[in-house]
């Protein structure tokens, strides 16, 4: 598979392309578009891997900042300057606001949008995450796995595995044991035991006092934040209780309401529920486990009143009962 494939995506890293390689920083894209920024500097190009938004998260950016993964903000990148367009770990549903964008490579592995045509792409939605398929690319574009690329990518592999416990394939484990032997691993423990930061308590705090079980689902509005990575957290923790199969936290992040979505259920698939009941108003979809819906303000009906979580909530639950229509694409969410 990955010599045929690789094969077709040679020619377009290069010689003397420069692509921009777009993400929402993560452990799983941040390490996926390290190894496409390296596999175009064999092929004699260049790459820069620009984050669309700020790095909010301690972890994320404790990862940039110990393995040294190059970074640029896309809001001061010169497009024009640009030959290759790339996304690793999502696809265009996941940049709205790029919509008018040609995009020549897709490495991805969340549910495929059929309706986007590429110069190259290679998605895998059975895959527990994109750092596995771009590791089976790197023996054939001569990339050689350093000890900090290696401790990226296998971090990359842990976290959107949930650190094995969801989504993972035998591909997904075979990418892992090539990988972890050039892993360091008091780097890798630094990156994975973050703390949680103390002001967070508070928002654990508003989640308990705020927490109703019906029908083993929780349904909780936190209110505003920094960024959704708090939402993240809780919905992570609240999942793993018991008598708990589905939970959806929201909060609001600049101008957005952002729901995160986990699932324990066999029943009830995150991404399509996701997809289904918002993807009308706002982006939304993600895996069977976990998914998430970016709803701008604007497009907010008159009865979710902002600063009333009690009416975000009612908003929310009424949109989970409704019946759904299947969206045209599910897209991509964590």
């Amino acid at each position: 598979m990955v010599s045929s494939r690789y094969d077709e995506l040679k020619p377009l890293l290069g010689p003397d392309q420069r692509g921009i390689i777009v993400i929402h920083a993560d452990p799983d894209s941040l390490a996926s578009a390290w190894a496409l920024a390296q596999m175009f500097q064999r092929r004699g190009s260049r790459a820069e891997i620009a984050i669309f938004e700020p790095i909010k998260r301690i972890e994320n950016r404790n990862m940039v900042k110990l393995l040294r993964i190059p970074l640029i903000n896309f809001k001061d990148a010169k497009l024009a300057e640009y030959t290759r367009f790339c996304l690793v770990d999502a696809q265009p549903n996941q940049f709205p606001e790029l919509s008018g964008t040609d995009w020549d490579i897709v490495i991805d592995h969340h549910p495929i949008l059929p309706e986007y045509a590429y110069k190259f792409a290679d998605i895998r939605p059975r895959m527990g995450a994109t750092s596995s398929v771009i590791t089976e690319y790197l023996p054939d574009a001569g990339v050689r796995i350093s000890e900090r690329l290696a401790t990226a990518l296998c971090y990359g592999i842990i976290t959107d595995t949930d650190h094995f416990q969801r989504d993972m394939t035998h591909e997904d484990a075979m990418a892992f044991s090539h990988l972890f032997p050039s892993v360091n691993y008091i780097l890798l423990q630094m990156i994975v035991q973050t703390e949680i930061q103390l002001k967070q308590l508070d928002y654990f705090d508003l989640m308990l006092h705020r927490l109703k079980v019906e029908n083993r689902r929780a349904v909780i509005h936190i209110g505003p934040a920094e960024s959704a990575d708090i939402a993240v957290i809780l919905s992570d923790f609240l999942v793993r209780v018991a008598g708990i199969l589905f939970t959806a936290i929201s909060c609001i992040v600049g101008d957005k309401l952002v729901i995160i979505f986990r699932s324990r259920s066999i029943k009830k698939d995150a991404g399509k529920i996701a997809s289904t009941r918002f993807s009308d108003i706002g982006g939304a979809g993600g895996h069977r486990t976990a998914a998430r819906a970016e709803i701008p303000m604007a497009q907010l009906p008159a009865e979710a009143k902002l600063y009333d979580p009690d009416a975000i909530e009612k908003f929310i639950k009424k949109r989970l009962s409704k019946p759904g229509k299947p969206a045209a694409a599910e897209g991509n969410g964590k």
